[in-house]
């Protein structure tokens, strides 16, 4: 559908939406609403357009970020510090000019790969710098840590020529990639040059192909159910109960967070989260197993819920979704599943990418809605 930010309430509900649907990675929802807020603040309006609103022969990028969401280490910050960032936030206004140079074409749109705190509000800013618009929908109706796990990737469409510029200014152009686990070999290495994160701007295509792939009205849902739970918010009500029986899903599990044990490697953040039940799962336990984003659940040490269904861990009473990162013991959570957001992604060649076989798990995939 269309619709439009006009002032901060509009981008922090759509950002708050777009986190939620991060399940548990997807960036920090802080730093999008900053790459948001100076576009409404001097009145601008930002359009998401319709999928429909896009022709045949227009050109459609994928602007997104890459690299860890763990939280740098002194070593880390002192390092990625010592030189300007001459280009960030830049990165992927930047990136778009490359691939339009490189192809002698112009973008009319952008489609964001995925939700997330960051990696939707981020080509939306882009989008609004190189003055055309966001499209309502992604690739992966979700928050994914690897490139080849999106509806692109599954329909074998090229993501190279890439683009790839960092915070600081330096800029690569990929013009050929000879599949899709190089391409992330590629963009992580640069992101861990970079100590953190590198813009890519890739997935050139034509809108006739487009509309093949993209998950369409992702955005207008992230933008309701965050309006929904800063209502829930202000009502008092409980924004887990409130969010199911609007939008579907179910309220797996509640309780505390009694544990997180995380590492960073290789451009991700890899761990788990334990949960202590309360209320109707007392003694019960329930431990996630994530790579960036929520993929594994075992309750009470039995295997549960995985990817590509949705683990998504809200703050129990102000309904705030919670990242890998910021998540702590001590937390009062619940535990949102939802079904994978495209059929696509339960087929052999969406659970060879994102099922629980792919991430290392001798488990077998059985669909969220026959285990809750």
């Amino acid at each position: 559908m269309r619709f439009d930010l006009r002032d901060r309430t509009d981008v922090e509900d759509l950002t708050t939406g777009c986190t939620f649907f991060g399940t548990g990675g997807g960036g920090d929802k802080k730093v999008g609403l900053d790459m948001l807020y100076p576009h409404v603040d001097t009145g601008k309006t930002i359009k998401i357009i319709d999928v429909a609103d896009v022709n045949d022969n227009d050109w459609v990028a994928c602007p997104y970020y890459s690299g860890t969401i763990a939280p740098p280490t002194a070593e880390v910050e002192a390092s990625r510090t010592r030189f300007p960032w001459d280009s960030y936030e830049q990165e992927l206004d930047i990136g778009l000019s490359i691939i339009e140079d490189y192809l002698d074409i112009k973008f009319q749109s952008v489609a964001p790969f995925e939700l997330g705190g960051v990696n939707t509000p981020a080509p939306i800013d882009a989008a609004t710098k190189h003055g055309i618009q966001c499209v309502d929908g992604d690739y992966a109706g979700r928050a994914v840590p690897e490139i080849c796990q999106n509806t692109v990737c599954i329909e074998k469409f090229p993501m190279a020529p890439l683009a790839l510029v960092d915070w600081y200014g330096n800029r690569t152009l990929v013009q050929d990639i000879v599949n899709y686990e190089m391409g992330e070999r590629i963009s992580k290495a640069l992101s861990e040059s970079a100590w953190g994160r590198v813009g890519n701007v890739g997935f050139p295509l034509q809108g006739a192909e487009f509309k093949k792939v993209i998950i369409p009205g992702t955005l207008s849902t992230s933008y309701n159910i965050g309006r929904l739970i800063r209502k829930s918010r202000e009502d008092g009500d409980d924004p887990a109960e409130r969010i199911v029986e609007n939008h579907g899903g179910w309220v797996m599990f509640k309780g505390e967070v009694v544990e997180k044990k995380w590492e960073n490697k290789a451009g991700y953040m890899w761990g788990e989260t334990l949960v202590k039940g309360i209320g109707d799962v007392q003694g019960r336990k329930l431990r996630i197993w994530f790579k960036n984003e929520n993929h594994i659940t075992w309750l009470d040490d039995s295997p549960w819920v995985t990817s590509p269904d949705l683990i998504i861990v809200i703050e129990q009473h102000t309904g705030e979704p919670l990242t890998n990162t910021d998540i702590n013991p001590g937390d009062n959570v619940s535990v949102i599943g939802m079904k994978a957001a495209h059929p696509m992604f339960r087929t052999a060649g969406g659970l060879a990418v994102l099922g629980p076989k792919h991430f290392g798990f001798d488990m077998t995939y059985r669909p969220i809605e026959d285990l809750v």
